[in-house]
């Protein structure tokens, strides 16, 4: 596993803080149907002046736990009500998906025909893109009426949603991550290479597709240059049932000019048992990646046996499998042969299951969520350096997950696995807590901010 280099800068936590006349809040309540209020402040109210005065926005999560949500006495998957957006014939399984008001508290939910991972919004607000994760639906709806638009499958025999796409800056193409079906482990990794597809966001239609050059593609991003996207290839082979191990085959980063598809550069690894998840990538020299160890349950007690306290299960992963710490790995594609960077916190522990990673351009951060640990970390983007660490727990916000730029330009949002939207401010990382809000998502891993 790799270390954490020399110039990390020291590390400082961001604690919990309680200001004067906090107000309490009570026990989470499941909020369906349309427009319904939700208590959203926590301590002192806004006035109604700089309130007023802030951008509001809207978030968008996906939530998968379907199989326990209920609407009007019955399961949601049999709900008629909630399946409306079900095209006729559709048998799959669906994914509830969250719509929260900044601006009145309202909350608004719909089930959507796939099982989605990550939401894109174009950049006119006007249109959003729904990926599936491992399966053939994409889609696209409405992201203010959550009316569904446009059903379409994954382009081609053979192949599946990889779970994230992306508009280009015009709005005019969306990108969409597509995976070769698991199947046999192929005897070589080209057998199994994913794809990208680019489509016309207005009706989803091809307009080219080309090689990703890597095995299991998830996660696209489009350089500031818009000549060149980065690409996250898990490397895996399989989704393994309870008790089978993961199949990892080649984890990998590329990056490709965008016009032709033709591959710049291309890393393996830099160890076979990491999957490569989650990147972030604003120019040739700012990319980073997320690296993922997942093990059998039993592997990672070791992880506790020095804590002297009570601890409860990870409740945001399945029961036979834990995540071990993984470092955040730093790339430099302008300077492709100069060793990358990783980065792990001097308690490695913190670093446990990598969700969501953004690039801040104004204070040339990568911040990064790690959903079985707590925390959300702050990097140093060009020496791959810890600068902060944030314990979202002492804020109530457990198990973090979704990671977004606020549209005001001064916060960032992160939303917990099961509830809760907590605002930090970009740079400081300090809580605005008058800000947090807190439906319930019914566990997720992405946020979309429209």
């Amino acid at each position: 596993m790799s270390s954490e280099p020399q110039s990390v800068r020291r590390q400082t936590t961001v604690r919990a803080f309680r200001p004067r006349n906090a107000t309490a809040l009570g026990r989470r309540d499941f909020l369906t149907g349309s427009a319904i209020a939700t208590a959203a402040l926590v301590g002192a109210p806004l006035s109604s002046a700089s309130a007023s005065a802030k951008p509001k926005a809207a978030y968008l999560v996906p939530g998968y736990r379907v199989d326990i949500a209920s609407y009007r006495g019955r399961a949601i998957m049999d709900s008629p009500d909630m399946r409306r957006a079900f095209p006729a014939g559709y048998d799959g399984t669906g994914t509830l998906l969250t719509r929260v008001d900044e601006g009145d508290g309202s909350v608004r939910r719909a089930l959507m025909p796939l099982r989605g991972h990550a939401i894109v919004v174009a950049p006119s607000r006007a249109r959003a893109v729904w990926a599936s994760m491992n399966g053939d639906s994409l889609l696209s709806f409405d992201p203010h009426s959550l009316e569904l638009e446009t059903f379409v499958s994954a382009h081609g025999e053979g192949f599946i949603g990889g779970g994230h796409a992306v508009f280009t800056a015009a709005g005019d193409q969306v990108l969409v991550a597509e995976r070769k079906r698991y199947g046999p482990q192929p005897a070589r990794p080209e057998e199994q290479f994913g794809r990208i597809t680019i489509r016309d966001p207005k009706d989803l239609s091809v307009l080219e597709s080309y090689s990703c050059h890597g095995v299991s593609p998830h996660q696209i991003r489009i350089l500031a240059d818009g000549r060149h996207i980065a690409i996250s290839n898990y490397g895996s082979t399989n989704l393994p049932k309870p008790g089978e191990p993961l199949q990892i085959l080649e984890p990998s980063l590329t990056v490709l000019e965008l016009a032709s598809g033709r591959l710049l550069t291309k890393w393996i690894g830099p160890d076979p048992r990491y999957e490569l998840r989650h990147l972030a990538a604003h120019s040739l020299d700012r990319i980073a990646a997320i690296l993922a160890h997942v093990v059998p349950a039993e592997d990672a007690q070791s992880l506790r046996l020095a804590r002297d306290r009570v601890y409860e299960p990870d409740l945001s992963v399945e029961a036979d499998y834990a995540y071990l710490p993984a470092p955040i790995q730093f790339y430099d594609a302008a300077q492709p042969n100069r060793p990358k960077a990783a980065s792990l916190p001097s308690d490695a522990r913190d670093a446990r299951q990598g969700q969501s990673i953004v690039y801040d351009p104004d204070h040339d951060e990568v911040i990064v969520t790690f959903a079985s640990s707590h925390r959300v970390i702050a990097f140093d983007a060009a020496s791959g350096g810890i600068k902060t660490i944030v314990e979202t727990d002492r804020l109530g916000l457990r198990y973090p997950r979704g990671l977004a730029l606020h549209p005001d330009g001064a916060h960032y949002a992160v939303s917990g696995s099961w509830r809760g939207i907590q605002l930090f401010r970009r740079g400081s990382h300090e809580p605005s807590l008058a800000r947090a809000m807190h439906a319930v998502f019914f566990d997720h891993s992405h946020l979309a901010i429209t």
